[in-house]
């Protein structure tokens, strides 16, 4: 009896083991098919949207879109709640609260926009429609865009490549965008697409095309969100979004993420990536108010021309929806809305690690101040102003006061002639801050004189700083390269600032940056003169720089460049972007390691 209690114990012990095999096997089969599903529905999705808002639609089709994005929004959130069901993850308490909401969103939506739905409340009618349908479409997907992360991991790239495929991804999906036949007002070649992107994307600013009267507001609208996002970096969105949907990352995400956004250290990734967001919608809104103060027309066009450039300028794009730039007459000698501009070109420029560390430093002031006046004592937290901010200030200040002054002796008896002095210290200074990678121009460019073109070759060619959204060599590699030439001259081996002396791997990668800087533009201005032989050499070297600095400036009138000349233009703008250390880096790059060192040796040099 007991024998056959034991074999039937077994028996069934064998057949719970098997069905719970059965069962794993069965959940792995739905969750592939449910993210397969979702997959597919997400690429529909895109070309729906493309078809929908890229061509233009007879108005008895808008009720059929609206039953479609229905259809898709459905599935999407179907497969995504039962494939957390199946597939449980451990996430954060916000992570699990943000889902939630979104998810609420999304049935509230799917609710007020079925067939039948009627309310006397009119304010609910503003979630009905293909805009809140899509908006939640797009708000359910970022809530997956932390699994973008593992794909990439999974292919093992390097952290430098990964930075300039991303870059190449967004200039690749602009085109496409911009190329769509609603984008445009009339149809442009696919070259000038291309490179009306990638001087989006990599906020450049340089045109061949009018984009107040080439794009629509469409194109516009794609315009403004390839600036941000190149301005941003696409990275940092993915990994915005990862953390607030999934609460952690890998170790690899962080590097990545580290390394994008020039943090200091592994930890607090996450508040760092909120500050710089925080930051960025915080300035670019008040710019956007003062912008809407300063200007006049329609409601309309006030709030659309103020959100476009006051995101232009502190992403130092240059793009602008004036005919003429900032050289039209309409803002001509508007100086309130210039000074708007040059200011958020500098906060943009000033690069995300100095805004914190400042923002870090006013909140001591302010609680030091309240402290005092409650009578507690002030906590001491030593250098909150580290040796890189005092580097930035310091030079940014130096070259702004520099250029200023320069472009006014040089252009006060040519282009500032009939100006008074007080609009055209406005005027130099807006060229001064404006050739540190902004690309907006106040003045005439034709009527600068050489010297004025060789100074803004210089502003241009040491840019902004580290961690900001400008280009060219950087504040900071120029200012330790003179700190390094004066520390040798009194036979020092070594570089000292701020009672710290700098490492030896940083001023190797300054003689770099350098060399490799010089090298690319020499490369570019060369291919150039090469297919540009009819076009004034300096104009070219100047173009070249404007590239490679993201800067957005011309004299050569990039329109007329053939279209060989134009694409050399385009790999310097992405160059000058990426960095060519970062894209060298992230190409050649070995992950061997040599753990030995040979024997040291002088090599006569002078």
């Amino acid at each position: 009896m007991n024998i056959r209690k034991f074999r039937y114990r077994e028996y069934l012990y064998k057949r719970l083991f098997l069905l719970q095999d059965i069962v794993k096997l069965m959940g792995r089969w739905v969750e592939s098919f449910l993210r397969l599903v979702f997959i597919l529905t997400i690429f529909l999705f895109i070309g729906v949207v493309i078809f929908h808002l890229g061509f233009e639609q007879p108005e008895h089709t808008v009720k059929k879109f609206t039953t479609v994005y229905r259809v898709m929004l459905t599935i999407l959130l179907v497969s995504k709640i039962l494939n957390e069901l199946i597939n449980y993850e451990i996430k954060s308490l916000w992570s699990r609260i943000f889902e939630t909401l979104v998810v609420l969103m999304v049935i509230a939506i799917l609710w007020i926009n079925r067939e039948g739905f009627s309310t006397q409340k009119p304010w609910l009618d503003i979630f009905r429609g293909n805009i809140p349908l899509t908006i939640a479409i797009v708000v359910l997907l970022a809530t997956e865009t932390y699994r973008i992360s593992s794909y990439i991991n999974a292919l093992n790239i390097h952290p430098s490549l990964l930075f300039a495929s991303s870059f190449l991804i967004m200039i690749f999906i602009g085109s496409l965008l911009l190329y769509l036949p609603t984008s445009t007002v009339h149809r442009q070649s696919f070259l000038d697409i291309l490179f009306t992107s990638t001087s989006a994307v990599c906020v450049t600013g340089l045109t061949v095309v009018d984009t107040s009267s080439a794009f629509s507001p469409l194109g516009k609208t794609i315009l403004i969100v390839l600036i941000q996002a190149g301005g941003l970096g696409i990275m940092a969105f993915t990994g915005f979004f990862g953390y607030i949907f999934k609460g952690t990352a890998s170790l690899r995400d962080r590097l990545v993420l580290k390394d994008i956004v020039s943090g200091d250290s592994l930890s607090g990734m996450f508040r760092l990536l909120m500050q710089i967001f925080f930051i960025t919608l915080l300035t670019e809104a008040i710019g956007a108010a003062l912008i809407f103060l300063n200007i006049h027309g329609t409601l309309y066009h006030r709030f659309g021309f103020s959100v476009f450039h006051a995101i232009s300028a502190f992403c130092n794009a240059g793009f602008s929806t004036l005919p003429q730039g900032m050289h039209s007459s309409s803002v001509l000698f508007n100086t309130h809305f210039q000074l708007v501009i040059a200011s958020l070109i500098i906060l943009g420029g000033i690069g995300f690690p100095v805004l914190l560390n400042l923002y870090k430093y006013i909140r001591y002031l302010l609680s030091s101040v309240y402290l005092r006046i409650i009578g507690k004592r002030v906590k001491h937290y030593p250098r909150i102003v580290n040796s890189a901010t005092r580097i930035v200030l310091r030079t940014t200040m130096s070259l702004l006061v520099f250029g200023t002054i320069a472009y006014y002796l040089f252009e006060k008896n040519a282009s500032l002639s009939t100006l008074d002095t007080g609009h055209s210290l406005i005027v130099s200074f807006f060229g001064s801050v404006s050739a540190r990678t902004a690309g907006f121009n106040v003045a005439d460019l034709s009527r600068w004189t050489y010297p004025t073109l060789f100074l803004m070759i210089f502003l241009m060619w040491v840019g902004a700083s580290p961690g900001s959204t400008g280009g060219g060599i950087k504040t900071t590699s120029f200012s330790l390269a003179l700190r390094m030439a004066v520390s040798f001259c009194r036979g020092r081996s070594y570089v000292e600032i701020g009672g710290r002396e700098i490492a030896y791997q940083t001023v190797i990668r300054v003689l770099a940056i350098i060399l490799l800087s010089m090298l690319v533009i020499a490369i570019g201005f060369i291919t150039l003169l090469i297919f540009e032989p009819l076009k004034n050499p300096v104009h070219l070297l100047f173009e070249t720089v404007s590239a490679f600095g993201t800067v957005g400036l011309s004299v050569a009138n990039t329109s007329t460049l053939s279209s060989a000349g134009k694409i050399v233009i385009i790999f310097m703008m992405f160059i000058g972007r990426i960095g060519p250390l970062t894209l060298l880096t992230g190409i050649f790059t070995s992950h061997r390691k040599k753990h030995y060192r040979l024997p040291e040796e002088n090599i006569i040099i002078n």
